[in-house]
């Protein structure tokens, strides 16, 4: 009966290992030096309600704001690409806010905040609503905000 024990607490240990890893998304396009995932939202696993959504990045990007002269919201496919890229040399970094398989999630979040922030005094954002169809290479689409 004594071997049964730790025989059983490594399965288990081995299911939940097992668990918390078998539907981790490949998130390769976010690993870049300067694109940070402090406040990241996985919406497809953490499936919170649209308010509760809001609520949490908006909190996020409250407490991003304040720590850097200019931000900028907008949605990508590959964050590290926009980041590297050559019209984004002025910000510092990008924080990613939210991650979701459905690209409709992140076009509205994206119109959503561009609207909230359109009038704030660090936002470089010039258009209210989303901009563009995102592309992406993993069936991800990210909601960041970029700083200066």
């Amino acid at each position: 009966m004594i071997p049964f024990i730790p025989i059983a607490a490594v399965a288990l240990l081995g299911k939940l290992i097992y668990e918390a890893v078998k539907e981790q998304p490949d998130y390769s396009e976010i690993d870049h030096e300067n694109v940070y995932v402090d406040y990241m939202i996985n919406q497809d696993k953490e499936k919170l309600t649209s308010t509760i959504l809001k609520q949490k990045t908006t909190r996020a990007v409250n407490k991003i704001q304040k720590e850097y002269k200019g931000f900028k919201i907008g949605k990508s496919g590959n964050p590290k690409e926009r980041q590297g890229s050559t019209d984004y040399t002025k910000y510092k970094g990008m924080y990613v806010l939210c991650a979701s398989s459905d690209s409709d999630v992140i076009s509205d979040l994206e119109g959503y905040y561009n609207e909230k922030y359109i009038k704030h005094k660090k936002n470089d954002n010039k258009k209210e609503g989303s901009a563009g169809v995102t592309t992406d290479s993993n069936g991800v689409h990210y909601l960041y905000v970029s700083v200066r």
